[in-house]
């Protein structure tokens, strides 16, 4: 048998420092014989590097798989490249297509996107506000589950790096992007009100933030531009979440007059109210019309297909984005006042939503119904 041996390769003073320890700038302008301010300005994208040396440097680079370590080039740059976003909840379905819009822009001019959920508690929010001031994030994109908490108000005004607020409505040296939730909200109450349902009810969301009472208004505003008054007990006030909607649907059909349409004001909310239709035996749109807050995949595929209120969270990750980096780039004496967009909504109907069924009928359906089970 016949054995090969490779002869031996001995390594450098500065691959023994590669192999045995963590590179430092210095170890690459070693390497390449330049300055370390050669290597921090290659490092950062200036172009006041010779074409050789910046070869060279970025030689060494590749070979060795060398990177800046981040703590120590934030303190040189003063900036971490990192944006921290809070969102009330991760689980929402808009929430997708607002990061899927976002992150891009970000990442495109070097930035790394991090979100946090707030799980619809002031503690945690508090929390994560700390701790993304503490990692010295460049900038903020922030939504709140209670516009009106104190605690929340006062660390916000001690953010120091530009913050885009996210449908929330606070006094604060901030731009805002909002949604036309109260646009939407008219134009479905409009198209049921033409349709002939005076009983609608509207499941609201929870008034401690801006979509929920922008709904509410846009609701009350279509019924008093026909001259009439909603009935108060069929306006609920809840969290967004499905388990509640489900409770508060299956109380609404439970009245003696209940309401022949729900306008839903939430984008979690869908299930809860199909599943206490469904268990009040009622067909949609028959014998009642339903228009959810937002678009999903539920509303799109379901049988019948929900009529919804279509808001563009997408093209809020996109200004939003937009708004920040400009934030970011400009000097203090460039500083501007504080920017709000607002978004439309849009009505697209489905199958969801009919006349109403003649009087008594879904009553009587509720009666026919007990006496099954």
């Amino acid at each position: 048998m016949e054995v090969c041996f490779q002869p031996l390769r001995l390594c450098t003073d500065f691959e023994e420092r590669w192999l045995i320890k963590k590179l430092t700038i210095r170890d690459i302008a070693n390497a390449a014989s330049v300055s370390v301010g050669t290597v921090s300005r290659v490092l950062n994208g200036h172009k006041s590097v010779s074409p050789e040396n910046r070869r060279r440097v970025e030689a060494v680079i590749r070979k060795f798989g060398y990177r800046p370590h981040p703590i120590a080039q934030s303190m040189r740059t003063n900036s971490t490249k990192m944006i921290g976003g809070l969102v009330r909840n991760l689980t929402f379905p808009m929430m997708a297509g607002f990061i899927n819009s976002a992150e891009p822009i970000f990442d495109k001019a070097g930035y790394v996107l991090v979100f946090a959920n707030g799980n619809d508690s002031v503690e945690h929010e508090l929390m994560i506000i700390e701790m993304f001031l503490r990692r010295r994030m460049d900038g903020l994109l922030m939504t709140l589950c209670d516009e009106g908490a104190p605690q929340l108000r006062k660390a916000l005004k001690a953010v120091n790096v530009p913050m885009i607020l996210l449908d929330r409505e606070l006094d604060l040296d901030a731009d805002t992007v909002w949604i036309d939730h109260r646009g939407g909200a008219t134009l479905a109450t409009d198209y049921l009100l033409e349709l002939g349902h005076r009983r609608i009810a509207l499941l609201a969301g929870n008034l401690a933030v801006r979509p929920a009472r922008e709904t509410e208004a846009g609701f009350r505003r279509a019924y008093a531009a026909c001259g009439l008054i909603p009935e108060e007990r069929l306006i609920v006030h809840s969290d967004f979440m499905a388990a509640s909607a489900y409770r508060n649907t299956a109380d609404l059909l439970a009245v003696e007059e209940p309401p022949s349409a729900i306008v839903i004001g939430g984008s979690l909310m869908l299930p809860g109210v199909l599943r206490a239709i469904n268990e009040a035996r009622l067909r949609i749109p028959e014998d009642i019309s339903i228009i959810n807050g937002c678009d999903s995949d539920l509303a799109e595929f379901a049988t019948p297909s929900i009529t919804v209120m279509r808001k563009d969270f997408a093209g809020m990750g996109t200004v939003a984005a937009q708004l920040l980096l400009e934030r970011l780039g400009e000097t203090q004496a460039e500083k501007r006042k504080p920017r709000r967009i607002i978004l439309p909504a849009e009505l697209i109907l489905r199958q969801s939503c009919a006349a109403p069924a003649v009087a008594g009928k879904i009553a009587a359906t509720r009666r026919t119904s007990a006496r099954r089970r």
